[in-house]
């Protein structure tokens, strides 16, 4: 089947891990099976983005999940391919033809590999890439292989910019349809969730573990699921090793690596790997089962108060897809203050903001304190979620870069 329009991305593979364990029986299925079951789940955006192009623009599409090895193996077999990793996913670009590609995490491609990607998929007319992660030097050289790179933020915006590559403004979102099939909860724990990762390394999470560390040392009632980096030694002397090898080979112009997609993650810090030292409060609160897509929806709307912290990538800008999450769930987001958070909630009113840790443990505790207010801010949070921050609303935002562009 050919396909007009295509989106590639990938899962974090904590989830594809408690995903497969949890269907052991997909794993012999066809790929059709797969896919859809997978992108049943909600997870991420799905395949939110070619659903809704074919729905309001009559723009044929497809979701492709490159590191879903089950469901890729599964294509592979049903079209007598014995490939694997990017030369898959190129045979799979090949065979579909489409004119617009939409590579959302393009901080994981290699320039060579997108350029691959315009020599050998004739029917390209658009490539269109995401980032709002940290990214590196190489990352920059990769973008300029794209006609346009969406920005999560202005801060993302201006620096691309500067660089010379052509940007857009593409907020995060919510899809609405999930909030509709969540169960109703008249009323939610009055307590904080905080649902996220807890990295220790630089443009990442450092500031977040420290406001963390202080919301328990006030002893409030935060609820936390995420991940944390305990790699035992052996792996960590093996990341550390690649790091430095990826910083030789990137200084001696020899970038062959970057069709690895572990060496491609390792290449995108900043900084050398170095064993994580969490707080025991940290340690003994954090529950670090898998919680996402709808189970993780449902887990946020049944507190009344969800907490935010941007990594420090983020900048001066608010960027991260906690935001909408939280105000999408019903929860009351407290989020660190940033120059456009006007332009998404108004304060005070649709959310809470705090611009130290003092004032964030203020804005928690009176939250805590009048759970009515705080409910009522909530909802209208909610409402300005699925209003104004809908990934349908997102799509015909694409959709008009898409028509510009062309």
């Amino acid at each position: 089947m050919k396909f007009s329009f295509i989106k590639v991305t990938s899962f974090y593979p904590n989830f594809l891990e408690s995903y497969y364990k949890s269907n052991p029986e997909l794993v012999t299925k066809s790929y059709e099976e797969q896919h859809k079951h997978l992108m049943n789940q909600g997870y991420g955006y799905s395949d939110y983005f070619p659903r809704y192009l074919q729905q309001n623009y009559s723009i044929p599409g497809t979701e492709l999940i490159h590191n879903a090895k089950a469901l890729q193996s599964a294509w592979a077999r049903e079209h007598g391919s014995e490939l694997t990793g990017n030369r898959l996913l190129l045979e799979q670009l090949k065979t579909y033809k489409p004119e617009i590609l939409f590579i959302q995490d393009s901080a994981n491609f290699s320039a060579s590999f997108i350029q691959k990607i315009r020599e050998e998929v004739a029917s390209l007319k658009l490539i269109i890439g995401h980032c709002c992660a940290p990214y590196n030097n190489e990352s920059i050289k990769a973008f300029r292989q794209y006609n346009v790179i969406l920005a999560c933020s202005e801060r993302f915006l201006e620096d691309f910019r500067k660089n010379g590559i052509s940007s857009y403004l593409f907020p995060h979102a919510i899809e609405s349809t999930l909030i509709s099939q969540m169960n109703e909860i008249a009323d939610p724990v009055n307590e904080i969730i905080f649902i996220g990762s807890l990295l220790f390394r630089e443009e990442f999470h450092k500031k977040r573990i420290s406001y963390i560390e202080e919301i328990f040392r006030n002893k409030l009632p935060l609820h936390m699921y995420g991940q944390l980096e305990t790699d035992p030694w052996h792996l960590l002397k093996m990341k550390q090793t690649a790091y430095l090898a990826i910083k030789l080979l990137t200084a001696l112009n020899i970038m062959s690596v970057y069709d690895n997609r572990a060496l491609q993650k390792i290449g995108q810090l900043k900084e050398m790997p170095r064993k994580s030292r969490y707080s025991s409060s940290i340690r003994n609160n954090i529950r670090t089962e898998s919680v996402f897509g709808k189970k993780m929806l449902e887990l946020i709307g049944g507190y009344a108060i969800g907490f935010n912290q941007h990594g420090e990538v983020a900048g001066d800008y608010a960027a991260n897809v906690r935001m909408f999450e939280v105000t999408g769930a019903g929860a009351l987001l407290v989020t660190d203050d940033k120059k456009n958070i006007p332009s998404l909630f108004e304060p005070d009113k649709e959310i809470l903001t705090y611009k130290s840790i003092e004032e964030c443990i203020e804005k928690l505790q009176w939250a805590i304190s009048h759970p009515a207010e705080a409910r009522s801010i909530a909802l209208a949070g909610q409402q300005r979620a699925l209003r104004e921050h809908s990934v349908e609303k997102r799509v015909d935002l694409l959709h008009e870069i898409i028509q510009k562009e062309l």
